[in-house]
């Protein structure tokens, strides 16, 4: 320590280095709303074309999902076989290598590639990113003037991926483009032709066409024949023998597509454009350069075209980053008045610089760690700062006594630093080892919560090393240059706390000390009484957010069409906005919903579901009140649809409240359970039951006549094609116009949208008789019948497995839907299973997790004492002021009425590392003072009260303080943080001045004294 305060100017320079890194650390930090939370998810896709669910099941999903078995590393897996398609979900298991993972995966599904059907797609192993939106536009106008900039959209896009930290674009509102090829059966009969001679045509057409090279003595040539593009090519292709052009046989043209998406803004026909992130990217940064492309790009539009922001990012970090602000400067400015008020202005100086020091220093390593600028790690910046100045304020006011003792310059700094510095760095040590196991937090919740402890733990090491080392080099310093005697009440409110002090130490502990064991019994009655009142106050998970946008998630009847979709749900939005005058704003998105934007999206889309979005008028609702609602009168008027409402919950999202998973094989069986599962859970209370297998969709069967079709010599592939040419087409390969993709379908004439199908008007030719080919019908091969089929066939794990999910919000719903599940698992046939999970699962998860985690920490901060002290038995004295906080962090929450949340129980671990540190100061300063042998251990204890009350005051305010503003804040997610330390370290503070000297006492004589026998 000499050796540092003699050379205190180069080292204080040194410090300076550091903290203009810190500083540089911290503008560079990317900037962000909430933390990342990635979720690694991996989807395997297959296509099998015109298959059923079931045969998709079978033939396709049952053999890819035996391949992602042989994988490790898998956490979950489910699926979903639907018409042609199979799509299998994986999720991968924290700390391992994703890319390792992933690469296994494409060797196994590759390898089984050989066990699916010959005209099964080959399966595609895709990683899902979760891409984060930054800023989404709509544009508005005539509906013309909108197709027209589908082109022009393309190029932007190009422009805007080309950026380095852009992962792409999506644009919703187009109707998809195709070529139509529409076959006339009287034409073909006429030219002797068959539509599958067309067909083989049309394949072959597709296929590059290469003549290869020639030399002709002087130079190599190549050889290529001069085609037409798009259509014009296909107008152009001869058929048959006779080489009849093709356009002589079919009509062919553009025909718009049915559209995946429907978009509209205010009730005008919108496209939507929306602009993604790769993670880790810094979003106010980001949105300038992406703003100034958009700007060019809007001024060149046409005037029926206006372009709208929708949603941008940046302006919601703006707006929350200038608040935390606010926040960190004032409790900054806390730090400095608090102190002023019991140390001198240049103690104050010393100690608000070195706080400052520790929060720079402490965020130099903070990129290493993953950790980016956002809301937790800027409330952690605060915490910090009220933690920090403890370290400072008890090594600065140890200085000063040492001065007022008749210390040298030299010796009061030396002397000061080691009469404090076990119980510093094992009071941080302490806080480290709080913090450290938040790091281990799994899922979802642990990347959330990863900025917290990160900050805390960088910066409480900082200031540990600054405390000892800065503050004594500028006490140093300054008393060297002006030798003058030190005040015995510096501060403005030196006096009162020098009363306070010596009311404390000759007034409350001598009379608190003739009764130490009442006290100790009495403060922990008093205590435990209050973890009682856990039972009176609110819960809530993660908080909504304080937002205007509300979402809403319809689903309705399977089968039907988009355009019924869309104007349902443009009912629902003219009926809440006629009635609701807080309604500002509104859009929808029929079809595949959201693109990503307010943290939500939909699960297996189609043409029966769409999003809607309302803007509410904040300052006279909020979204849980607009939710409360109208969602139960939405429900009541529109009986047949799903509807959800939701707004941004400040966290990871979350699942419903209660999922209640079937598993069986026969998939008819599992679909009665389901039935008869979802009618119990309503008649408990479920607002609404959904399930992942949907009811059955209208289908029309063909029943082929196996007979007729043998005296025919027809083959059922030739009458299938032939039925698909009859409805819905043949896709077969795309066209590019420019950026454009359009779709070549042929198709015969005969069936419109909105008719019946007519076997009889469609043939195929028979194979039995000489001469020109009878051509049957189709109604003398194939009868047919309505029925219904199921729309997918999902699995779990590899198994079939329907999972029901119930909400509701009454007393006691989550405990009625698990009562109504196991009376379900008594009925249940063999073979068959059911299991219980959901929100309510999840947060058990969590708190088992949490509460390990809460048991390793005690036992950390045990082991950190028990090596200070030297003691096995004294470390349960220390932490008797955890219990304290504790208690006095129910109790503010429950006098606040704040919701105890996932921040809240966070706030309570913090509290274990941070109320230590009172009681490790003053017990040590008793142990220092007995062990010297001059005193007793009353007296011990009474001059330990009133040497160290005045720093354990000025922490305890300024930590306060520093929180204050955010506990007021009026964010839902950050209060219960604060007021959990707050209340917390205010009752711990009041209770340990008293009970943990009596405890000191009752230990002394029931231990301590035997240990110095001994």
């Amino acid at each position: 320590m000499a050796y540092l305060l003699k050379r205190s100017k180069l080292f204080i320079f040194l410090i300076f280095i550091l903290m203009l890194v810190g500083v540089y650390t911290f503008l560079t930090l990317p900037k962000r709303e909430i933390p990342e939370t990635p979720v690694d998810l991996v989807m395997v896709s297959s296509i099998l074309p015109g298959a059923e669910p079931e045969e998709v099941e079978r033939s396709v999903t049952n053999p890819l999902e035996r391949a992602v078995k042989k994988v490790d590393g898998i956490d979950t897996m489910k699926s979903v076989s639907a018409n042609s398609a199979s799509i299998i979900t994986l999720s991968l298991k924290d700390g391992i290598d994703s890319e390792q993972t992933i690469n296994k995966l494409q060797q196994e599904v590759q390898r089984s590639a050989s066990e699916l059907p010959e005209n099964a797609q080959t399966p595609e192993v895709k990683k899902l990113d979760l891409a984060f939106p930054l800023v989404s536009y709509m544009f508005t106008g005539d509906e013309k003037a909108l197709a027209e900039l589908e082109t022009s959209f393309g190029t932007l896009s190009d422009e805007l991926q080309s950026i380095e930290g852009v992962a792409g674009t999506t644009v919703k509102g187009f109707a998809e483009k195709q070529v139509m090829i529409t076959l006339d059966p009287a034409k073909l009969a006429e030219n002797r032709l068959q539509p599958f001679d067309v067909l083989s045509v049309l394949q072959q057409a597709n296929q590059p066409l290469s003549l290869g090279t020639h030399d002709d003595g002087k130079e190599r040539l190549v050889l290529t024949v001069k085609q037409d593009e798009g259509i014009e090519k296909l107008k152009q292709l001869q058929i048959g023998d006779a080489a009849v052009p093709l356009a002589k046989l079919a009509d062919i043209g553009e025909a718009a597509k049915e559209a995946k998406d429907i978009v509209t803004f205010e009730g005008q026909s919108a496209i939507s454009y929306t602009v993604f992130l790769q993670p880790g990217q810094d979003i106010p940064s980001m949105d300038k350069t992406i703003a100034k492309k958009m700007d060019q790009y809007i001024e060149d539009l046409p005037n029926e075209v206006t372009a709208h922001t929708y949603e941008s990012q940046a302006n919601n970090v703006n707006s929350i980053f200038n608040s935390l602000y606010i926040s960190l400067l004032i409790a900054v400015i806390a730090v400095l008045v608090v102190t002023t008020a019991g140390l001198t202005l240049y103690g104050s100086f010393a100690v608000a610089l070195t706080v400052l020091a520790s929060v720079l220093v402490g965020l130099i390593p903070i990129p290493l760690m993953g950790v980016d600028l956002n809301q937790i790690s800027v409330i952690g910046l605060i915490i910090a700062i009220g933690i920090l100045v403890d370290d400072s304020i008890v090594v600065n006011d140890n200085i000063q006594r040492r001065y007022k003792l008749g210390d040298s310059p030299l010796d009061g700094a030396v002397n000061g630093v080691k009469e404090v510095y076990t119980s510093i760095i094992s009071s941080s040590l302490a806080i480290v080892v709080t913090f450290s196991p938040l790091l281990l937090l799994s899922g979802g919740n642990g990347a959330f919560i990863k900025a917290l402890p990160s900050i805390l733990i960088t910066t409480i090491i900082a200031s540990t090393v600054l405390s000892v080392t800065l503050v004594p080099m500028l006490q140093f310093i300054k008393t060297k240059k002006r030798n003058k005697k030190i005040s015995d009440t510096p501060g403005f409110l030196g006096k009162p706390l020098e009363k306070i002090a010596v009311f404390y130490s000759e007034k409350v502990l001598r009379t608190v000390l003739k009764r130490p064991l009442l006290v100790g019994i009495g403060g922990l009655v008093i205590a435990t009484g209050l973890l009682f009142l856990a039972m009176l106050t609110p819960f809530e998970f993660f908080p909504a957010a304080d937002k205007e946008e509300v979402t809403m998630n319809v689903r309705l009847a399977a089968g039907t069409t988009i355009d019924e979709t869309n104007n349902e749900i443009q009912k629902m939005i003219d009926e809440v906005s006629s009635e609701d005058k807080n309604v500002k704003e509104t859009a929808i998105f029929t079809g595949s919903g959201l693109p990503n934007l307010f943290a939500a999206s939909m699960d297996n889309t189609g043409e029966n579901t769409g999003q809607a979005v309302f803007r509410i008028k904040k300052e006279h609702t909020s979204a849980s009140e607009f939710i409360d609602k109208w969602e139960p009168e939405l429900r009541s008027r529109f009986g047949d649809a799903e509807i959800f409402l939701d707004t941004i919950v400040q966290g990871p999202p979350v699942g419903a409240p209660v999922t209640v998973t079937i598993k069986g094989d026969n998939i008819d069986q599992l679909a009665q359970l389901r039935d008869d599962l979802k009618d119990r859970l309503l008649k408990k209370g479920a607002d609404i039951v959904t399930d992942n297998l949907g009811e059955p969709i209208p289908a029309i069967q063909y029943v082929p006549d196996r007979q007729a079709l043998e005296d025919n010599g027809i083959s059922l592939s030739l009458v299938t094609n032939q039925l698909q040419l009859l409805t819905q087409g043949v896709p077969l390969f795309k066209l590019y116009e420019g950026d454009i993709s359009k779709q070549v379908v042929l198709k015969e004439k005969g069936v419109n949208e909105g008719e019946a199908v007519d076997l009889s008007q469609s043939v195929v030719p028979s194979m039995t008789t000489q001469g020109p080919p009878k051509l049957v019908p189709l109604d003398e091969l194939l009868s047919s019948e309505k029925t219904s089929l199921i729309a997918q066939v999902p699995h779990e794990k590899g198994e079939r497995a329907i999972t029901l999910k119930a909400y509701g919000d009454a007393d006691g719903f989550k405990a009625d839907m698990l009562d109504a599940a196991d009376a379900e698992k008594k009925d249940l046939p063999e073979g068959y299973t059911i299991s219980t999970g959901g929100e309510n699962s999840d947060q058990q998860a969590f708190f088992a997790e949490i509460g390990i985690l809460f048991l390793v920490v005690l036992l950390l901060v045990y082991l950190v004492i028990a090596f200070q002290f030297k003691s096995f038995s004294l470390p349960f004295l220390v932490l008797f002021a955890v219990y304290l906080g504790i208690s006095g962090a129910i109790l503010g929450l429950f006098i606040t009425q704040t919701p105890l949340s996932f921040l809240g129980v966070m706030g309570i671990v913090s509290l274990t590392g941070i109320v230590v540190r009172n009681a490790v100061v003053l017990i040590d300063f008793v142990e220092a003072r007995r062990l010297l042998g001059n005193m007793d251990v009353i007296e011990a204890i009474i001059e330990s009260g009133y040497a160290r009350i005045k720093p354990i005051i000025l922490t305890t305010l300024t930590s306060i303080v520093a929180l204050i503003p955010v506990a007021v804040s009026g964010d839902p997610l950050f209060e219960a943080l604060a007021i959990t330390i707050i209340a917390g370290l205010a009752f711990s503070s009041l209770f340990t001045l008293v009970m943990i000297p009596s405890l000191y006492l009752v230990y002394y004589k029931l231990i301590g004294r035997k240990a110095e026998r001994v």
